[in-house]
């Protein structure tokens, strides 16, 4: 007999477009679902029916109803009042508040700080954002990374020739960026970048931009020139299409908490990859990509430029990041935190340590590094 289901899984993330935070929440929650000590909590059809009646849910009725049930939330979407475990994707509306809409600052910073200091555990997406976390909170840190689905890996997606043939593209011959438009994705360098080509190199070579634009982000104009194929939004289908035959995926963020088209690129065998010189990118591809300094349209034009003739970059390290393994690092935490011992074996016992941290001053660099060890170095 199964054990009792005593974690919540809030799927209030269901209602949304799939972008990163989602896909996350999607992948892991699935995952969980099919083991016995989960259950989703999902808004009914009333609360389902517009964004707004979904917040309302989510800040009224999910702590109600969950009471000291242990909660756990994987998007923005999460309530302040509740025995959580938080999902922390990145921290942007708190460090880089311009990056925002005025009124997505002042609706969410609020609700971030409080919830911060509220969680029972938090859930980082890489290590730099883990390190944040434990230098400036009294809660538990761990790291459960993004990982590439299951229709990005080369040997089992589909291949869909007309996202090619239907855009004028050639196998191998044009540079990919995906990424929503935002000013932390730095598309108006790239943009520039890209203009500064040749014009015979463009014309060989096309920039084709995946993604689109959201209400929360602070607007901005972007001059792309000829050349450029502003693509939208596409399927998973056409996008491993593109990923895979990419000449190279671009990627000139001025910072992530993650960066899933880097995992998702490599799993679909694009063969380069062309990216800013950040922590998280350096922690994510290591030696496998070439970086370029994302402040500087002349050194992102330079890359581009060099990456023409630049042999295959070898690929990420995928045992480092499968949905499977995240899934598995959340559910321990969900499970040390409800005193059970139920699930054994699987991940080192290191990974069930915890930072608790009496101050902020006096709060340690603690979080587990990928491969399940426990840093701990002194506070800046």
């Amino acid at each position: 007999m199964g054990r009792q289901q005593r974690v919540l899984i809030n799927t209030s993330f269901k209602m949304q477009r799939v972008t990163g935070q989602q896909r996350y929440a999607h992948e892991i929650s699935r995952r969980l679902l099919a083991r016995d000590g989960f259950t989703e909590l999902t808004p009914g059809t009333f609360f389902a029916s517009s964004a707004l009646r979904v917040w309302a849910w989510v800040m009224a009725v999910a702590p109600v109803v969950s009471r000291r049930r242990l909660l756990l939330s994987m998007t923005a979407r999460a309530p302040l009042f509740a025995r959580q475990v938080l999902v922390i994707h990145d921290l942007f509306v708190l460090t880089n508040p311009e990056w925002f809409s005025k009124k997505y600052v002042i609706t969410h910073a609020p609700v971030l700080r409080y919830q911060l200091k509220r969680a029972k555990a938090l859930v980082a997406v890489s290590q730099p954002v883990a390190d944040q976390l434990a230098r400036g909170y009294a809660v538990p840190v761990i790291v459960a990374p993004n990982a590439p689905s299951d229709v990005f890996r080369a040997e089992d997606g589909p291949v869909d020739t007309g996202a090619l043939s239907s855009r004028g593209l050639r196998t191998g011959e044009y540079f990919l960026c995906v990424g929503s438009v935002d000013p932390r994705k730095n598309l108006p360098r790239l943009a520039a970048a890209y203009g500064a080509l040749d014009e015979t190199l463009r014309e060989q070579f096309p920039l084709v931009v995946v993604g689109g634009g959201a209400a929360v982000f602070r607007s901005q104009e972007i001059a792309w020139p000829s050349q450029t194929v502003n693509a939208g939004y596409v399927s998973d289908e056409e996008l491993r299409t593109l990923y895979a035959h990419a000449h190279a995926v671009v990627f000139p963020s001025l910072a992530e908490g993650f960066g899933l088209p880097l995992v998702e690129a490599s799993a679909a065998g694009t063969p380069r990859l062309v990216v800013s010189d950040i922590p998280v990118f350096r922690w994510i591809c290591a030696d496998s990509a070439h970086y370029f300094d994302p402040t500087s349209v002349a050194a992102i034009s330079k890359a581009l430029s060099d990456c023409i003739d630049r042999p295959k970059d070898s690929p990420l390290d995928s045992a480092r990041f499968t949905w499977e393994r995240s899934a598995d690092i959340v559910a321990e935490a969900c499970d040390r935190l409800e005193g059970s011992a139920t699930l054994r074996g699987r991940l080192p016992l290191t990974l069930l340590a915890w930072c608790r941290c009496r101050t902020r001053r006096a709060c340690p660099r603690a979080a587990f590094r990928n491969d399940g060890r426990l840093s701990r170095t002194p506070a800046d």
